[in-house]
């Protein structure tokens, strides 16, 4: 089996040169001493030594001089280590969901992280299915950065969706991918997060204008043309503005597309304004992946699994991530034994719009 190595980052890349330099400056100070004494050995001998004293006493001023330029790097070294290890470094991958807590069934607090959060917003009352058996829709986002979890996910009976971040190595193939298996995807649309400086590339965030909001949108829908709606990649901020969630459900409501309110944070108005503007769409209830462990991924599902019952419906969302991979293959021997029924995405929007 090929192994997988991490890339390290720039704080642990620094902190392996501090170490290098301060190993370094430790035998050229120990060879310094070491050649001090000898010095002062051979003089000691008198006159017959003499020459031998002259060229060990520059060679120690070599060393003294080596030494003082790698007291000079260790202490650069350091400065940049802790201005490293100090540094307001940007999220790069899925950070925000890693920070987030599974949801209580009343949603007063999806995210655990934003000291900015204020409470939960007024939601809009949900339909209730009035099915033989609840509803559960599981998505599993984050997809196109690779092609392995996919194919395993791709191997299951039990109905998932598939959320794919645009513009990845393995966007277009995972697509591909679920077309074959006849498995519904949304676009996993990246929004600002209240820890980002800026809106970056790709990302709906503040200071955007109507039209670069729904340009953006529009770009990213059609470079994954199939998929069938959306939900957010972090965004604690972007989806708690009305005022670019607005044109974004504008962009959706032409294409007759749904929309998922991840819920990264408690006062998120994207799902009223999907709502507002007659946008199928849906909220989700728990992640289930905040741990990295097989074990809390199938107790924050035992959690959340008993609000399907009140509700009649709801949604999960986790990750293609190791350790999820493992849960959904055993929820997938006994997922039929559940009270519940697991549906995709659009079924859920569909079996609703119909009660």
């Amino acid at each position: 089996m090929a192994k997988h190595y991490r890339r390290k980052s720039r704080k642990e890349i620094i902190r392996d040169r501090l170490i290098l330099a301060s190993l370094v400056l430790l035998i050229s100070v120990c060879t310094a001493a070491f050649f001090k004494t000898r010095c002062c050995a051979v003089q000691d001998n008198g006159a017959a030594g003499s020459a031998v004293s002259a060229d060990i006493t520059a060679m120690q001023d070599s060393i003294s001089a080596d030494v003082a330029a790698f007291k000079a790097a260790a202490a650069l070294s350091s400065d940049l280590a802790a201005a490293a290890l100090s540094a307001d470094v940007p999220e790069k991958k899925e950070p925000e969901q890693k920070k987030t807590e599974a949801v209580s069934s009343k949603d007063v607090k999806v995210s655990s992280d934003d000291k900015k959060q204020q409470p939960a917003a007024a939601l809009p009352p949900e339909k209730k299915y009035s099915g033989d058996r609840p509803m559960v829709a599981i998505i599993i986002d984050d997809g196109g950065n690779r092609m392995d979890y996919p194919k395993r996910a791709a191997a299951l009976s039990i109905p998932l969706t598939w959320a794919i971040i645009p513009y990845l190595q393995f966007s277009k193939s995972m697509l591909e991918l679920a077309a074959k298996n006849e498995i519904p995807c949304i676009l996993h649309l990246p929004m600002q997060a209240i820890t980002d400086k800026h809106a970056y590339q790709y990302v709906i965030g503040e200071g955007m204008s109507e039209d670069e909001v729904r340009e953006k949108t529009a770009a990213a829908l059609r470079s994954l043309d199939g998929v069938v709606g959306v939900n957010n990649h972090r965004g604690s901020l972007s989806t708690a503005d009305r005022k670019l969630m607005l044109p974004l459900m504008d962009e959706l409501k032409e294409r007759s597309m749904i929309f998922v309110d991840s819920r990264t944070i408690g006062n998120s108005c994207a799902y009223a304004v999907a709502l507002e503007k007659g946008v199928p769409a849906l909220r989700n209830r728990g992640f289930l992946d905040n741990k990295s462990d097989k074990k809390a991924i199938r107790a924050a599902f035992d959690q959340i699994l008993p609000t399907a019952g009140k509700r009649g419906h709801l949604v999960m969302i986790c990750h293609f991530r190791p350790a999820t991979m493992l849960f959904l293959e055993d929820l997938n021997k006994i997922y039929k034994k559940l009270p519940v029924e697991f549906v995709t995405v659009p079924e859920m929007v569909s079996r609703l719009a119909a009660e």
